[in-house]
Order: C-alpha cells, then structure tokens, then sequence
C-alpha cells in the first residue's frame, strides 16, 4: 500500500489572528506569488530568484505534494503580504512521522517588522502541532537574518543551534544558518523498543 499523501488531505481550518490571515493559494491567488518569487525586491537580501518559469511555478504553488502554500493576509483589510508554506518533511524511522518545514516570504519590504511574519508562524505552527502524525515543527534561517531569527522566537519557536543538524538533514544554501524548533511539536521520531 502507497503513503497517502496527507499534506494535500488535511483539511485546513481557517487559519486567522488579529494580524493575518493565511488563504490556501488557489487559481485566483496564485499570480501574487508567481510574481513575488520572480521579483529580487520581494525575495529580500536572504532569499534567491530561482531558476523556474511563470508556469513550472504555478505548478509547484498549486500542486505541489510536500508543500502547502498560502496566501498572507492582512486580517483588517485583506492586503496581500506575502507567501508561508509548509513542507512534509519524513526524517525519522516511522513512516508516518511528520516533521513540517515552514518557509516565508514577506513580499514588501515595508511590511517586514510589524509582526505579521511572526503571526503566520505561530498560526501555522499552532495548527501543524495538533496533527497526529506530527513529529516536529521546525524553520531555518542564515545566521546573518537577525530580523528572522527574532520573528521566529518571538512567535514560538526555540533556536537549537547552527545547521547543518543531524536530525533535520536538508539542503542548505551555502551561508550558515540557524535551526529553530516549534517546541510544543517534538515526538520521537524513532520506533519504541
């Protein structure tokens, strides 16, 4: 029997706070992060363009099966801000282990440091913590992004140390970088004896 691929299966509640709002990117939406991940001024100095096409984009935003994106909204007047995603990531013995990668883009640089990232986080990382098969939440950021790595203990998050981390075994960009840990989530990914 195949995994069932349950990031695509969750049923995803509405995911709200005073400062923003996340919306599953759909059809309608999905042209806003096309445009920001294309855009140098929207992936900021920590981010990179990569090298895909309008189209092999919008595939990846909207079909993508270990990543969930989402639209950032402003919840007082619907503004766009930016993108999260969250990625199933399988580290552990168990196959059905989780650990969720979180990603964001805040996509104007003038809406940075106004807490809107860190409420994207903490909601998201709210959510993911009551899936059963969750093992961890976790992000990273480069060392160097002092903005992030405050947004990040600020919605939660426990910084665990420099990357590369044996338990989190991703690829990273060749700057240092910093791994934090949502600590209302870590469950042994490893079978009991």
């Amino acid at each position: 029997m195949g995994r069932r691929d349950t990031n695509r299966d969750m049923e995803i509640p509405q995911l709200a706070d005073s400062l923003v709002r996340l919306r599953p990117v759909d059809a309608g939406n999905v042209g806003l992060l096309i445009g920001w991940t294309l855009d140098p001024i929207a992936q900021g100095p920590y981010k990179q363009v990569p090298a895909l096409t309008a189209e092999q984009l919008r595939d990846l935003f909207l079909f993508d099966q270990e990543r969930r994106y989402f639209l950032i909204e402003c919840s007082t007047d619907a503004k766009p801000l930016g993108r999260l995603y969250w990625r199933a990531r399988r580290f552990g013995a168990l196959a059905d282990a989780i650990d969720w990668e979180l990603n964001i883009l805040l996509a104007d640089p003038t809406d940075r440091g106004k807490g809107y990232g860190t409420s994207a986080q903490r909601l998201a990382a709210e959510y993911l913590a009551t899936w059963p098969n969750t093992c961890s939440v976790f992000a990273f950021t480069m060392a160097e992004n002092e903005a992030e790595r405050h947004a990040l203990l600020k919605a939660g998050f426990r910084e665990e140390g420099p990357m590369p981390n044996s338990r989190y075994p991703v690829t990273l960009p060749a700057a240092p970088c910093v791994l934090f840990v949502w600590p209302k989530a870590q469950r042994s990914a490893v079978r009991p004896k």
